[in-house]
């Protein structure tokens, strides 16, 4: 088990006694309950079906992000990218080359610029064209079977 606390949510979550007492018991709890819990070992094509869908959801967010010329002006104007770049809040630059575009973008700066914007885009583009796939393909009985087998 392993945590990465960075800036800000360092002494946010063990700034002050009682906090970090709280946010150690919340991990107790966490491991602990991770812990006692059976979780069912997924079999060879559970593992395959998880390995399409991360190359089709990756080969769709991909195409996406890097291939449609759209997509950099409309996330520079759906999100407050530039804005955060000049704000001092993180431990390193937000761009790993100043004048580098979406491609030059840190992660945390990346999924930040998302989440203000409540779309949280990272965690789900490519999905659905990848459950799409599957459905539409001979692993659509092995998804089903993960879906209601495979506890969370």
């Amino acid at each position: 088990f392993r945590v990465t606390e960075q800036g800000e949510m360092i002494n946010q979550n063990f700034g002050f006694s009682d906090r970090a007492e709280r946010t150690m018991d919340i991990y107790t709890a966490a491991v602990m309950a991770e812990k006692l819990s059976k979780r069912q070992e997924p079999d060879e094509s559970w593992k395959n079906v998880m390995s399409k869908i991360s190359d089709i959801s990756c080969d769709s967010y991909r195409s996406v992000v890097r291939g449609d010329e759209r997509f950099v002006p409309y996330f520079r104007s759906a999100t407050p990218e530039l804005e955060l770049g000049n704000l001092n809040i993180g431990s390193r630059p937000a761009k790993r080359k100043a004048t580098g575009g979406v491609e030059s973008l840190r992660a945390i700066p990346w999924n930040f610029a998302w989440t203000q914007t409540r779309s949280n885009l990272p965690s789900w583009l490519g999905v659905g064209d990848a459950l799409s796939d599957i459905l539409k393909s001979e692993d659509k009985s092995t998804l089903r079977n993960m879906y209601e087998n495979w506890g969370s």
